[in-house]
């Protein structure tokens, strides 16, 4: 680490077993002046507040959410310099396992752990055991290059850091020793889970406890997604938001410089203000981009329902359609599954949705699939 940068740290300079120097960090809360987020605060709230009215906008919120969570999933992962494109992330959601693709199989396995991680949410508290499960998840059917030899669902046993390639001498930044790692983890655990907090300081907490996750470092891998994650989590256990709606990396991939010198900023120089109007903007430019998708996802919605009426009177259809904006991608078995239907029913009910432009053909597919292609296009677009 460049020592010189740490000027007014947030946290201590420690050694390490095999005698390099690391970055304990303090534990929460840290002194702030809030003068200055005032403002973004009560920003930030209204926003969080139009992002709740807009889910009830619609009867099935579920078809806005998981189109919001491939997206985040494609972004979370890309930071990582994991690439993959929104049709083989569907592709593999569909048929798990059964592509070649190895970073549709490792995006599409942030998706799982999410989605698991928002049940367990419901019996129990974020805690170690939610973000360890999550983390065995994520790194679960990789390879051993994509982290599935750093133990997962276990804190690190071995130093970690960033930066420096293969030499930690050239690190930017050493989190916590592992001998540390568990009794940090715990004074985050104890912080997110306290009682008695305002609704600014729910707010705050997003940035305060990110920043705490990414500075422990806890695993060996994973640690960027799993802390992206927890900013879904966060706010559904605090009661800011009724659903899991809050999806950050899409803002954080675009400003990626500006956030990891942020974060760095904070461990070297306490600088928790300029961290915190930042991590304020990205929510609320979180929030206004989601509802912009949230009613274009609406509008879709209707807009199909109407060229639907030109092709048939059956129920099946306005069901079908309500199916593709949770998985827009199907096939004819598939949706003689879903609807209980026979095979030529089925076949039927596709051909006159590619006929009305909702499905596409995708060639070269056995069976054929289809693909709701407008769908994917407003899921994903930034």
């Amino acid at each position: 680490m460049n020592f010189s940068d740490y000027t007014k740290p947030s946290g201590e300079i420690i050694q390490t077993r095999e005698g390099h120097k690391a970055f304990l960090p303090h534990n929460l809360p840290p002194q702030l002046d809030l003068l200055p987020l005032v403002e973004p605060l009560g920003k930030t709230i209204q926003l969080l507040g139009e992002l709740n009215g807009a889910a009830r906008r619609t009867e099935n919120p579920y078809i806005l959410v998981e189109p919001l969570q491939r997206r985040e999933a494609l972004t979370t992962s890309a930071m990582e310099g994991t690439h993959t494109t929104i049709e083989n992330l569907v592709f593999e959601e569909e048929n798990p396992n059964a592509s070649k693709d190895e970073n549709a199989q490792e995006t599409f396995n942030y998706i799982v752990a999410l989605r698991m991680a928002l049940r367990n949410l419901e019996k129990y508290p974020i805690s170690h055991r939610i973000i360890k499960e999550a983390h065995i998840r994520l790194l679960s059917g990789l390879s051993n290059d994509r982290g599935a030899n750093k133990r997962p669902g276990e804190y690190k046993q071995d130093q970690n850091w960033i930066g420096g390639g293969r030499n930690i001498a050239n690190a930017r930044y050493v989190p916590p020793p592992p001998e540390r790692t568990q009794a940090c983890m715990d004074g985050l655990e104890k912080y997110i889970n306290r009682s008695d907090q305002l609704l600014t300081q729910k707010v705050l907490d997003l940035g305060l406890v990110h920043y705490q996750f990414e500075a422990i470092h806890p695993f060996g891998d994973g640690n960027g997604r799993i802390g992206r994650m927890l900013l879904t989590l966060m706010p559904l256990q605090s009661g800011l938001l009724n659903l899991p709606l809050l999806y950050v990396s899409p803002y954080l991939e675009k400003h990626k410089d500006e956030y990891i010198d942020l974060m760095y900023a904070v461990s070297t120089k306490s600088a928790w203000g300029a961290w915190l109007q930042f991590f304020l903007s990205a929510i609320q430019a979180t929030c206004k981009d989601t509802i912009e998708k949230i009613d274009s996802l609406i509008g879709l919605q209707k807009e199909y329902k109407q060229r639907a009426a030109s092709i048939g009177r059956s129920a099946k259809i306005p069901e079908t359609i309500d199916s593709f904006f949770r998985s827009p991608s199907t096939t004819v078995p598939r949706t003689m599954e879903r609807l209980g239907v026979t095979y030529r029913a089925a076949q039927s009910i596709l051909e006159k949705l590619v006929s009305v432009g909702i499905l596409s053909e995708v060639p070269n597919t056995f069976p054929k699939r289809f693909v709701a292609r407008e769908i994917l296009s407003i899921s994903n677009s930034n």
